[in-house]
Formats: C-alpha cells, structure tokens, sequence
C-alpha cells in the first residue's frame, strides 16, 4: 500500500492534503479514486490507514483510521558523510542511507572534498522524503546542515565515533563490537578519503578506523556496506 508522510499530526478523523508532489502522485501517478487506500505516516512515529474521501487538482480529503504508533528506534544512527564531487552521488548516498534506516544525514566537510557547500537543498530533503515513503519507515531521518570534520571532533555527541579507511585501521568492521543500544556516528570520507591527519585526529578523538574489505571502495559503497553491515550483521 503506496505511503505518503504528511507535515503535520494525524489527530483528526479526515486529512486534507494540499501539497502539489504528493498531490501530483495521487492523481497522475498512482491515479487515485474515491475509495482508494493508502497509509499516511507523520514521520516521527506515527501510521494511519486512510481512505480517500475527494480528490481534486489542489486538494485531497481522505478519511484517517486504525492509528498506530512505532517505538522509536533504540539507538541514533548518525551518517557523517562527505560531500561527494558529484552532486548525483550525494543524492544516492542519501536516498539509500535512508532506505537502511540512518536516523541523521550529516553533510561532512573534509580536507579533499572538492565541493564545500551543498546546492538544491530542496530536492535533497525531497529525496530523503520520498525514500522513507519507499521504504515505510515511520521516521523520518533528519538531515543537518553541512559540518566541518574539526567542528564534529570538537563537539562530539554521545556514542560510538567509527571511521572507514582501506588501509589505516584497527579492525575490520564486521569484528567491532557495537551494542543495539548505543548510538553510533558513522563517518565516510570523501573521493580520495580521509587524510592522514584526519584519520589520527579521529583516533585522538576516541573514534575506531575500520576496514569494510580488501577492496578499495567508492565512498558510495562504502557508505551503504558500513551502514548495511552495523544494522544487520
């Protein structure tokens, strides 16, 4: 059943959505009718079933019922992830960080980033949105403004800080032991990696270096099989 978050609380019995994208889904994509069901979610926890009631170009009335709430995820899952050279890379990383479930999207500024700002902030959040729809994920991960490595080094938040690096690490990461419990702050460099002093900056910090394999991956890839492995290996 097609899922569709809302940008606000499902207390009342009937919905009235406005939103042009998801208006647009309904009526061109999906092709909805009067009667037709699907689930609205308000991204911090909460599904309802729903009935569309009306549908029109600027407007759809759907009937909420069989409310349900999630328990929230035991753990942060935080992705501290360069901003990658191509814009379309970053968009993947995001778009399939959501679908494993990361709880924060961090842009990351690092020493070899070639690109220090991000563009379309819109569509990126589009996407992150779209993706939890996708996947039916009652949470909707949050995405933060971009963040220099020193300032995330300097203010650390709680939980366990690992790094990805080919071929300077403590462990590999499929040996590390990480608890179901505690948070975890991923971060995966950029085209080239972490330099030298990053990668010491990050130990002195308290954090782990671990490696995915012996191959040298694609920082998309090695963002998907780090976040892929600590969800569920």
């Amino acid at each position: 059943m097609q899922h569709f978050i809302l940008p606000h609380p499902l207390e009342a019995d009937k919905v009235r959505i406005f939103d042009r994208n998801t208006l647009q889904q309904m009526t061109k994509v999906l092709r909805f009718r009067k009667g037709d069901k699907c689930v609205l979610m308000d991204g911090n926890g909460t599904k309802a079933e729903a009935t569309v009631e009306e549908l029109h170009s600027k407007v759809a009335v759907l009937h909420v019922q069989n409310r349900s709430v999630s328990p929230a995820p035991a753990r942060k899952l935080r992705l501290y992830c360069a901003i990658s050279k191509k814009p379309a890379t970053f968009e993947f990383i995001l778009q399939k960080a959501t679908e494993l479930r990361a709880t924060d999207l961090i842009p990351l500024i690092t020493e070899r980033c070639q690109v220090k700002f991000l563009k379309k902030q819109e569509r990126l959040l589009a996407i992150v949105k779209e993706a939890t729809e996708q996947c039916e994920n009652p949470f909707l991960p949050e995405m933060h403004e971009a963040m220099e490595l020193d300032a995330l080094l300097e203010n650390l938040p709680s939980g366990k800080l690992l790094a990805g690096d080919p071929r300077t690490f403590d462990d590999q990461l499929k040996n590390i032991k990480l608890d179901a419990t505690e948070d975890i702050n991923l971060i995966i460099g950029p085209e080239g990696g972490l330099t030298k002093e990053e990668l010491e900056a990050i130990q002195k910090a308290g954090g782990t270096l671990f490696q995915l394999g012996e191959s040298v991956l694609r920082m998309e890839t090695a963002a998907l099989a780090s976040l892929a492995v600590i969800q569920y290996a």
